[in-house]
Formats: structure tokens, C-alpha cells, sequence
């Protein structure tokens, strides 16, 4: 069903932009609205991912045996 939803929504949003890219005073805003989701649905992946984080070292040997006194 999920399936359908998505095909859906991408006939219903390509007639919608072959609609506004008929007018021209409204391409302007559908350039601008997509070059902002996209760098929206970019930026979202990169926070998801966690790009540019730095791996923990992996724990010493020595930490499972107690300290001597």
C-alpha cells in the first residue's frame, strides 16, 4: 500500500510541475522550493549518518585486569 501512496504522490507532483513550469512567473518558486528541499534532505542525511565522526579507540588490554597497590 505504502507503494501506491508513493506513486501516487509522484503523478499528482509531476502534473503539479508541469503545471507551474507552464507559468512563468511561478518557475522562479519551483527552482527555489526545490533547491531548498533538496539541501533540506541533504543536510537531514548528513546529521543522520553522523558525517565527519570520530571512531572511539578500541579499550586497552590492560583495563580488565584491577590496578596493583
Amino acid at each position: 500500500m505504502k507503494d501506491v501512496w508513493i506513486a501516487g504522490a509522484g503523478i499528482v507532483f509531476g502534473w503539479l510541475m508541469s503545471k507551474t513550469w507552464d507559468d512563468p512567473g511561478c518557475r522562479l518558486g519551483l527552482v527555489l522550493f526545490l533547491v531548498v528541499t533538496a539541501v533540506m534532505v541533504l543536510t537531514f542525511a548528513l546529521a543522520v549518518v553522523g558525517h565527519g565522526r570520530q571512531d572511539e579507540p578500541p579499550p586497552d588490554e590492560d583495563e580488565d585486569e584491577p590496578e596493583e597497590r
